[in-house]
Parts: structure tokens; C-alpha cells; sequence
């Protein structure tokens, strides 16, 4: 430093001379009257107007004011509370002593010590021997200011504090220094996210930093149930709980066993790291390790834009070694890619895009890795990207879309059959009832342009297939004496640039042609509505507990014409979507639907309570039940931690509810009249719908022996029913019951009225009544379905080929049971299955406990999959989860039976 000292440098000496100084330019003189006028800006905070109480004489020396007894100073925002207190009113600063309470701030923060400094103004302080929380609201009665004989106002606002989420930030320390509005340092103390004052787990450390959103400490210590459990060098924790930050999920665990023939997995370990995108975006990458399989890769990115403008990308991967199957000896490989997308896009208030697609390199690898039993035996793949404007009852859409669907599962010994059908792309033009001026007529048009291809076994379209179909419609809505009639009419041009080769039988492979093919068709419906005939019944005295006063039955017939004439080359044209099942057609629909309506008891104004004012019966209304100490209010319900996504696959499991008393339980009214049960309407309803064919052949399309779809037929039945000629569709119904509003009931079917037997039947039954709950659900499938099925060797368990069949029979039988909330503290325990009754095997069975404390839970579950030769496994899952930290184990919330 003292080198480059000038004294220690020699002067320079001369016989010249130093040369004149030069004149130096003056600046130019501004004119004041162009300099604008400063005016000073209002502070960003005025200063408040403090307000002190006390039980005890206050007294005052200039600006300084001292009280005691049961003092509040309230300024602004904040409170603070005292035994003892001095105030500066210059400086904004407080000395209290004895039970100090600070409550309020931009971080609706609470701090409770024995004594401590603190600039209201300012918002920093110092406080010994703290407890405090951040997350905390306090709602004022209406105060009543007067002035004391120390010459401040006085105020007998009341505040009744209460944590506004269930994760609040709670900390203690021995010192902790309030740095700024939001920022403190604890010194000697612990956080955590628990109801105090036995918490869960706790981050002890020498020194804690809590700024931006986040605590700091190094040389921590993790404890869980009040044992040491881990020494975390640096850890960091988020005081708020929609806040995310970038860093290593809690490692994933799982081990799962299988058979020989189907591979195990054996233990798996997995980890992911998630980033934060900004505010909008985050990214999460991980990989799993199967030690008998290989290894899997997954990431997703999620992206949630303006409105509900998102993007949402996934996908997983896994390199798997293979296995030798011990019944055929053969090596399977089971590896895979899955990758899923959606987005949407609002482009102006009348046009949006929307996008969701999924390329799937193998169903075995679905199959055999999924977590989710419905996505293993889904066997269709949908992907499509629209762009859309709407606007005065018009929409016009531009549309690719690819559909695959798996026709034939690939065994060790044969290969999987699969159909593409793709639009690349398709156009499409709607305008739906505009009605002709001066006229009682509506108008509609439905028009579109489209590419199109089919690749299916033994077949495939050349090239691309373009179509153009036009549609105009006028319709004439009638009422009259309680009859509602609509007649409408339409005509229909479609041209197609390829054909195929007809007539053809069934079974017959498909030939394309080059040449063109056009379609021209018209269309009559008369829709009727006739009046709906009622009664209203009186319950005897004696059932009217269960059924109330009185019963309404309501019957309500309808009957549709329609008429279509015109395609007479039905089986020239190539299959790619609806508009290709167009049909000849003569026909009648009709069918009847009841319902019964239960009036209930007339409800007597409820007796004022005990203490409380009586009120006039006109007052009383329903009103919102009054919340209890076990049922969690709306504030407080589960929430995930701050990454809330501990698996790229699922969202995060169920959270742990904290029983913090919430702020909104202080505004309940005492007095409030009991609430009154809202009316039950419907209590059943039945539907019946049946169709008769004049027309039996569809004008000439009709094939025997083979599954014969079409529009009409398609859009009265999912279940096809056209083998040969026919008059009379099966019997369509709709039956549901809702005795109460714990308990549904339903049954629907198909009964081919020619055969005499169910085509198809499923029930429904689902009842919860307090913490039980159960579900029942039987699926009968009997009619023409797929052309090929497999045989099942019922011993063994094992394919033993295919066969052909026009014929699907199946009977599926699934059960749940269950106990709890696994969101609330305590116990839980629910157990599914699902039967395949034809071969008498379990294909799933689940079951799962959990049990939660405070603010940490563990929940336990065992699946067992049997899905034939390509899944027999066992699997045992856990999770592990900390509130406002994360989930360490493998089942997630979207497998959850609860």
C-alpha cells in the first residue's frame, strides 16, 4: 500500500519553464424556466397511526410512551402484544417484556418470546427464546377508537389468529433476528411444518436463514418422531407452500416378484432431480433400476401458460436385459418407449389449438411395466391436433389424427395384428341451426375435406385416399297441446378419389381400386315427442319416514322416423371413420323413460338454541353446516409439497392433514339455526329403447356371418348386433336407483329379444356412508366381437393358441372395499380385485393400508397382477411422506384406492 505512495517517488527537475495554462471552456448556463420542478414522492409506506391499550395507566415523556398490563400496539397490519412496553413515536421502535406476541406482516407471521426489540416501521427486531410461524392471518373485529391519557389512540380490537393452510412454516430458536419484513435469522433453533408443540419432525442447526422464500441451514440435523435420523451438511426448505424449488427428489424403493414364464423385476431404486422453469414451466428427469430388467428412464415437462393455455410432455423408457421363459424356453424382451404430449392454445377469444398425441414402440412393454391396470390392457393408441374457430353458431377445424389399435396380442409364439387409421388431415366446416328469416325453417351444414389411409393386416390403402362430404339440413321444430315434433330433412354428397372391390363375403381380404366413387344420399327424420303423463301419490303414514309425503311418477314416450335412401354402393367404399357407415335405412325408434320424484317431509323452523335470540320462521333458510372439530374446512385440506411431483409418472400422493384450528372456524355463528337437508329429487329412473327395421338388408349391405356395422346401429348400441337380416334390434335399457345420498345403484343391458339372451349387462353399485365405503361391478359381454380370441389353457394358465371366432364372451367381476380417509390423521385400509369369472383367475387384487400422524404418513400397499403369459406379478409398494418435504416410495396417488 505505501509504495505507489507519491512522496516516494523523486521529483522530476528542469531548467524550462512549465507551459501557460490553457483556457478551460465554460459550460453553457441552463435556463431554469426549461428545468422541470421537482416534486417529491410520497413515501412507499406512510407512516401508520400507532395505537396502544393497556390495562394499567399509560404515561408519556416527548415521543416516548410506556404502558403496561395486558398491552396491544397495533400499527397497521401488525400487533404487538406485551406484558411491559416502551414506544418511540419518532423512531417507531418497541422494548417489550413479558409474554411478547407479534403478530401480522407481509408474511402473516407470528412470534411469541419472552422479550425482545422490534421497529414497527422498520419490521426488523430481535427477539429471545421465539417460537413463531410463518402463515398466519387474524381477522379484526370492528374497533372502536378512543383517545387515553397518554395521548395515543386506543383501539378494542380484537384478533383471533388461525393458520390459513395446513403447511405452515413453524420455527424456534434461541435468538431470532428479524432482518426485514419477510427475512429472520434463528440462532439455535429448528423448523418444520408440524403442529406444535410435539411436531412431527424438525431441521435442527446452530444457525437458520430464512430469505426469498426459503430456509437455509448447514450442519443440520433431521429428526423424525423425536429421534435423530439423519445429518444433512446443507439443506433448504420452503417457507411457502406454492413455492417450488430446483433440486433431488426423495429416492424411490420398491421390490416386486414374478414368475419365471413372466419375468420379475426384483428390487428397484430409482431417483430423480426436478428444475424450476420459471414461474410457468419445471422439468423433472429421473431413472429407476430393475435389478433383474435393466434400466428406465422418464422425464416430464409441464408448462401452464395464460388461461388455460398448458403443455404437458412425458415419457419413459427402459433397456431391459430379457429373461428365458422356463415353459417354452424362448428369450422375451419386454423393453419399450412411451411418450405422451398435450398442449392447448388459446390464439384469440374464437380459435384455440389443442394437441394430444402418444407413440408407443410396444404394447408388451405397457403391459408388463405399468403401474395401472386399466392402461396394461388398454390396446388403443389416439393421437390429434386440432386448430379450431367458433364464432355465431359456425366452426371451422383443421384437423391430423392417428389412430392404432392392437386387434390380435402377440404371444412368444405369434405376432400382434394392429390397424392405423390416419387423417393427414382433415378439414371440416359445421354451421348448426340458423334459422331462415321469416320462416318457422332451421338450417344446418355439416361439410369436410379430408386425407386419408388404413394399414390393417393383408391391407393397406395406397397412398392417400381423399374424401369430400357435403351435407345440408333444414328442419322445422312443431309444439303444440303438450306435443313436441321435429321433421327434418336432409341431402348428402360424398366422393372418395379410390374404391374397393365388391361384392365380397366375409372374411375376404380387402382389394383396392383406383377408381373413383361417388355417394349420394338424402334423408328424412320426424322426431316426437309426445306430452309426458304424471301422478302425484300420497305415502301412507306409515312409509312416509322412508319415502316422504309424496311420490311423483312421470312417463315420458318418444318415437323417431327415419328414412335414408340412396347409398346403394355401400360396399364399394373404404372404411376410415363414421362417415363411411352410412347406410340405407327405414326405421322406427322408440322408447319410454320413467322416473319417480319423492317429496319430502315439510321441514319446521328449527327451535332457537339455548342463549341464543329466537327468530321468525320467515328467516330461517338453509344454511352451510356448521364445521366441527374433525371435519377439515376448505383451508384445510391437503395440500402437496412444494415440488408436488415426486414421480414423473403421477402426480404426488395424498398429503397428511395438519389439525391446525383454521381462521375461518372463528367466523362461525353460534346462533345459527341447524342446517336444513337438502331436498332429495330423483330417486329412480328407467329408460327402454328399441328399434324396428323395415328395411332388414340396408339396402344391400348386409353380409352374413360377419359383424355388419353401421351409422344407425352405431350410435343406438356400442354392442354390435347385425349377423344376418333382421327386424327387431335388441332391447336397450337404462336403469338407475339413488335411495339416498350415500348409495347408487345401476343396471344396464342389451337383450337380443330373437336370441333370448343378454348381449350385455353391467352393474353398478357404489355406497360410502361416513368413513366406509364400497363399490360392486359385474360386466357381461355375449355378441359379435373380435375375429380372433385366445385359448386359455384353464390348468395351466398358459395361451395355447388362437382361434377364429365371431363371438366375444367375457364375464368380469371387480370389488372394493374399504375403511378411512388417507388424507386425514389415523387409520386407513381398502382392498380391490377384479375376476375374470369365464376362466375363474384374480387378473388384479390390491391392497393397501395407511396410517397418518400429524404431519407425516406411511402407507403400505401389496397388487398382484395376472394378465397371462406376459404378466404374473407381485408387486410391494410403500410411501413415506413428510409434509411440505416430499414422498420417499413408489405408490402414488393416482394408483390410490381411496
Amino acid at each position: 500500500m505505501a509504495a505507489p505512495h507519491q512522496h516516494l517517488f523523486a521529483q522530476a527537475v528542469t531548467t524550462q519553464l512549465p507551459p501557460a495554462p490553457q483556457p478551460q471552456p465554460q459550460p453553457a448556463q441552463d435556463d431554469l424556466a426549461t428545468i422541470p420542478r421537482a416534486i417529491p414522492l410520497p413515501p412507499a409506506h406512510p407512516p401508520e397511526k400507532a395505537i396502544l391499550e393497556s390495562d394499567l395507566p399509560q404515561s408519556r415523556h416527548d415521543d416516548i410512551y410506556t404502558a403496561s398490563g395486558n398491552v396491544v400496539l397495533t400499527y397497521g397490519d401488525h400487533i404487538l402484544r406485551a406484558d411491559s412496553l416502551t414506544y418511540n413515536d419518532d423512531t417507531g421502535e418497541a422494548n417489550a417484556a413479558g409474554h411478547v406476541e407479534l403478530s401480522g406482516g407481509e408474511n402473516d407471521e407470528h412470534i411469541v418470546a419472552t422479550h425482545g426489540t422490534y421497529n414497527l416501521r422498520t419490521q426488523t427486531g430481535r427477539f429471545y427464546d421465539v417460537t413463531g410461524s410463518v402463515g398466519l392471518t387474524a381477522a379484526p373485529k370492528p374497533a372502536a377508537t378512543t383517545a387515553t391519557n397518554a395521548g395515543i389512540a386506543s383501539s378494542s380490537t380484537a384478533r383471533q389468529p388461525g393458520y390459513q393452510n395446513s403447511n405452515p412454516f413453524l420455527f424456534a430458536g434461541k435468538i431470532v433476528v428479524k432482518t426485514s419484513a419477510t427475512d429472520y435469522t434463528i440462532y439455535n433453533g429448528w423448523v418444520t411444518s408440524c403442529l406444535l408443540p410435539n411436531p412431527d419432525w424438525q431441521i435442527f442447526a446452530q444457525k437458520i436463514n430464512v430469505d426469498k422464500g426459503k430456509a437455509h441451514a448447514a450442519r443440520s440435523t433431521f429428526k423424525l418422531l423425536g429421534f435423530p435420523l439423519l445429518f444433512l451438511p446443507y439443506v433448504t426448505h420452503p417457507t411457502d407452500t406454492q413455492q417450488r424449488q430446483s433440486g433431488l427428489l426423495i429416492p424411490v424403493f420398491g421390490y416386486s416378484t414374478a414368475s419365471r414364464d413372466t419375468g420379475s423385476k426384483g428390487l428397484t431404486i430409482g431417483e430423480q432431480f426436478y428444475l424450476t422453469l420459471g414461474r410457468s414451466a419445471d422439468l423433472t428427469l429421473g431413472t429407476l433400476y430393475y435389478s433383474l430388467r435393466g434400466y428406465s428412464e422418464n422425464g416430464t415437462y409441464r408448462y401452464r401458460g395464460l388461461g388455460d393455455n398448458i403443455f404437458n410432455a412425458h415419457f419413459s423408457a427402459l433397456q431391459d436385459r430379457g429373461f428365458i421363459s422356463s415353459a417354452t424356453g424362448l428369450y422375451t424382451n419386454q423393453g419399450g418407449e412411451d411418450i405422451t404430449a398435450s398442449f392447448r392454445r388459446q390464439l384469440s377469444p374464437n380459435v384455440r389449438a389443442v394437441g394430444d398425441a402418444e407413440y408407443l414402440s410396444s404394447y408388451i412393454y405397457r403391459e408388463a411395466f405399468t403401474e395401472n391396470f386399466n392402461q396394461a390392457v388398454s390396446t388403443d393408441i389416439t393421437s390429434i391436433a386440432y386448430v379450431t374457430d367458433q364464432r355465431n353458431g359456425y366452426a371451422l377445424d383443421g384437423r391430423v389424427d392417428r389412430y392404432q389399435g392392437l386387434k390380435v396380442v402377440p404371444t412368444t409364439t405369434s405376432t400382434g395384428e394392429e390397424v392405423k387409421i390416419f387423417h393427414a388431415p382433415s378439414i371440416d366446416f359445421t354451421g348448426l341451426d340458423h334459422p331462415i328469416p321469416g320462416t318457422p325453417f332451421l338450417w344446418s351444414i355439416t361439410a369436410s375435406a379430408a386425407g386419408l389411409k388404413r394399414v390393417q393386416p393383408n391391407f393397406s390403402t395406397t397412398g392417400i385416399t381423399e374424401r369430400i362430404d357435403l351435407r345440408p339440413e333444414i328442419a322445422l321444430p312443431l309444439s303444440f297441446a303438450g306435443w313436441h315434433v321435429l321433421a327434418s330433412a336432409d341431402m348428402r354428397e360424398t366422393a372418395y378419389s379410390r374404391s374397393r372391390e365388391a361384392p365380397y363375403t366375409n372374411l375376404t381380404t380387402p382389394v383396392e381400386l383406383n377408381a373413383a366413387l361417388s355417394r349420394t344420399s338424402a334423408d328424412l327424420s320426424v322426431d316426437i315427442r309426445p306430452p309426458v303423463i304424471e301422478r302425484t301419490f300420497t305415502v301412507p303414514e306409515r312409509w312416509r319416514s322412508l319415502f316422504g309425503d309424496q311420490v311423483r311418477h312421470t312417463i315420458e314416450p318418444e318415437i323417431t322416423y327415419r328414412n335414408t335412401r340412396g347409398v346403394n354402393n355401400f360396399l364399394s367404399i373404404l372404411r376410415f371413420d363414421d362417415v363411411d357407415l352410412a347406410s340405407d335405412t327405414d326405421e322406427i325408434e322408440y322408447g319410454v323413460t320413467q322416473h319417480l320424484y319423492f317429496r319430502p317431509h315439510a321441514i319446521a323452523p328449527p327451535r332457537p338454541k339455548p342463549g341464543c335470540p329466537a327468530k321468525p320462521a320467515a328467516s330461517v333458510a338453509p344454511t352451510a353446516p356448521e364445521p366441527d372439530n374433525t371435519t377439515p374446512l376448505p383451508d384445510e385440506q391437503p395440500t402437496t409439497d412444494a415440488n408436488g411431483i415426486p414421480n414423473a409418472s403421477a402426480t404426488s400422493p395424498d398429503q397428511p392433514t395438519r389439525t391446525h384450528a383454521p381462521r375461518s372456524r372463528a367466523a362461525v355463528d353460534p346462533c345459527a339455526p341447524t342446517p336444513i337437508a337438502p331436498p332429495q329429487r330423483e330417486w329412480f329412473s328407467w329408460q327402454l329403447t328399441q328399434k324396428h327395421f323395415i328395411d332388414q338388408l340396408f339396402g344391400g349391405a348386409i353380409i352374413d356371418g360377419r359383424r355388419n356395422i353401421f351409422d344407425t346401429t352405431l350410435n343406438f348400441s356400442g354392442i354390435a348386433f347385425l349377423t344376418e337380416p333382421r327386424s327387431i334390434s335388441p332391447l336397450l335399457s337404462k336403469m338407475r336407483f339413488r335411495t339416498s345420498g350415500h348409495t347408487d345403484v345401476e343396471w344396464d343391458f342389451d337383450y337380443d329379444t330373437g336370441a333370448k339372451k343378454f348381449t350385455r349387462s353391467n352393474t353398478f353399485l357404489d355406497i360410502h356412508e361416513g368413513k366406509f365405503f364400497g363399490g360392486f361391478s359385474y360386466a357381461l359381454l355375449n355378441a359379435p366381437g373380435r375375429f380372433y380370441k385366445e385359448v386359455i389353457d384353464t390348468t395351466t394358465n398358459q395361451t395355447t393358441g388362437l382361434t377364429s371366432s365371431a363371438i366375444s364372451d367375457f364375464s368380469q367381476m371387480r370389488v372394493l372395499l374399504g375403511y378411512g380417509t388417507p388424507s386425514q390423521p389415523g387409520l386407513s385400509a381398502a382392498a380391490s380385485a377384479g375376476i375374470d369369472l369365464n376362466i375363474g383367475t384374480a387378473q388384479y387384487i390390491t391392497l393397501q393400508s395407511s396410517y397418518n400422524w400429524n404431519c407425516c404418513g406411511l402407507s403400505i400397499e401389496y397388487r398382484k397382477y395376472d394378465l397371462g403369459t406376459v404378466r404374473d406379478e407381485g408387486a410391494y409398494r410403500f410411501n413415506f411422506t413428510l409434509a411440505n418435504i416430499g414422498t420417499a416410495g413408489n405408490l402414488r396417488r393416482a394408483e390410490s384406492l381411496f
